[in-house]
């Protein structure tokens, strides 16, 4: 009985590490698995799919021979499940950079969700309707073999921020998609923490390959996947998409909500879930762009439930403003880039800001909140004679007089922020709270709840 408790638990947690990022204890982790024998043992890519680009000869893109990964599972002694796909490699190393991934970056930086350092993509983990979470999944670096990001969750109770790698050939023409973070831990020989990386799988996307495949023929074969150990999975999907609609989904973008151009595209789906096998479909809103084709939201459902089994779906999207017009002609401004905070000061003396992160229920600012920090601090050294009031605003949970409160130290934390990190003359910044009163959204969902919870920036 014991025994089979202990397994519900874990399971549990998976779900909750794909939902959200978390993480198991570090302490629970401790077998080791030798890579680099993972990365030779399995085949690259099936036969019908795109080849691996060839490597750059001009670039020294070598990796550390003495890298290792391990598995909570494994450490658990409850490894196992599905077998992992083929060119699937968990702790693996990315192939050297690819041909044109110097061109490739340039144009991801201008895609209308840019791919760039500072990208910070918001989902909700709600574990239990008292409990709702955001999970923040942001870009740290972009190089010419792939991109590096963070995850964690504002749980006061497990802070701790994951380190994820996602390969720029896996970003070209990989089949298949993992979310995970956090299942496997890759280690140097000196035992130092690398970013998790698993070899032959998106994060967050589709492929380049998948997407043009979708647009030009109408469908794509999806396979989708979660890691449960090194020799096994614990979650998979296959199905067929099929594009079924050109539509919008509204998005919370930098500092208003924007409709983005999605493709919708859904099929019927075989899913093995923690030993079981059932019968569902998996739906997927694309952005409708090929330089980064966003998984706007994505959901596995089964017959037997009316609420998805899977969800991730990104309510708040934010990145740092840069000048320029995107590939299209179109100002980045038009999604709350290029200056546009700093233009809507201008113009209309107010902007919400949806980038400064707290944890939940706190006046605690999270580290994610650094770009749009500075952007400000930048905004404020361009305009000296510029004066803000920091507005803080909250959703309707918690009652009135604790969401007033909260709203006022939050906006003063802000205060203090911008002043001891960035220089900011305190004359120049006052604060106010305004607790539920002035909400921008629905408080009746958790996603209207989360883009209630913002600092808005008033030009005095």
């Amino acid at each position: 009985m014991r025994d089979t408790v202990c397994r519900s638990l874990i399971l549990l947690l998976l779900a909750s590490i794909a939902a959200c990022g978390e993480a198991p204890p570090p302490e629970a982790q401790e077998l080791k698995r030798d890579a680099r024998s993972q990365s030779s043992s399995r085949p690259t890519a099936a036969a019908e799919e795109p080849k691996p680009a060839r490597s750059d000869p001009d670039q020294d893109d070598s990796t550390d021979s003495g890298r290792q990964a391990r598995s909570l599972l494994d450490v658990l002694g409850l490894g196992g499940g599905h077998p992992i796909p083929d060119g699937l490699i968990p702790g693996g190393d990315c192939p050297p950079a690819p041909y044109g991934a110097d061109e490739e970056i340039a144009a991801q930086t201008e895609a209308r969700v840019p791919l760039k350092v500072g990208l910070t993509l918001t989902n909700l983990w709600i574990p239990n309707p008292e409990e709702e979470y955001e999970c923040l999944n942001q870009v740290t670096s972009v190089d010419r073999q792939g991109l590096v990001f963070t995850v964690g969750c504002t749980d006061p109770r497990n802070r701790r921020v994951m380190t994820r790698r996602t390969c720029r050939t896996d970003l070209r023409s990989a089949r298949m998609l993992h979310t995970q973070v956090g299942a496997i831990e890759v280690i140097d020989e000196s035992g130092e923490a690398l970013p998790e990386t698993v070899v032959g799988a998106t994060e967050w996307s589709l492929s380049a390959a998948e997407f043009a495949e979708l647009k030009r023929t109408g469908e794509t074969r999806h396979h989708y996947v979660q890691i449960g150990s090194m020799n096994g999975l614990s979650w998979e999907a296959t199905a067929v998409l099929r594009r079924e609609a050109a539509e919008t989904a509204a998005v919370a973008v930098n500092d208003r909500m924007v409709d983005l151009p999605v493709i919708r595209a859904s099929g019927e789906a075989s899913l093995w879930i923690f030993g079981e096998t059932v019968k569902g479909r998996v739906t997927a809103l694309i952005l409708d762009d090929e330089r980064f084709p966003l998984l706007v939201d994505y959901t596995h459902s089964i017959e037997s439930s009316e609420q998805p089994r899977f969800k991730l779906s990104f309510v708040k999207i934010t990145f740092p403003s840069t000048r320029g017009r995107d590939g299209d002609g179109a100002a980045l401004g038009e999604l709350g880039g290029v200056g546009e905070m700093e233009r809507r000061l201008a113009e209309e003396k107010r902007v919400d800001v949806y980038g400064i992160y707290f944890d939940f229920n706190s006046d605690r600012i999270r580290k994610e909140s650094e770009p749009i920090l500075q952007e400000i601090a930048d905004m404020l050294g361009r305009n000296a004679d510029w004066t803000l009031s920091i507005d803080g605003h909250t959703d309707n949970v918690g009652g009135d007089a604790y969401n007033l409160d909260l709203s006022r130290r939050r906006s003063e934390s802000v205060r203090r922020a911008l002043g001891e990190r960035y220089g900011i003359e305190a004359t120049r910044l006052t604060t106010a709270g305004h607790g539920a009163f002035a909400p921008k959204d629905t408080n009746d969902t958790p996603e209207g709840r989360s883009r209630n919870r913002r600092v808005e920036l008033v030009r005095q």
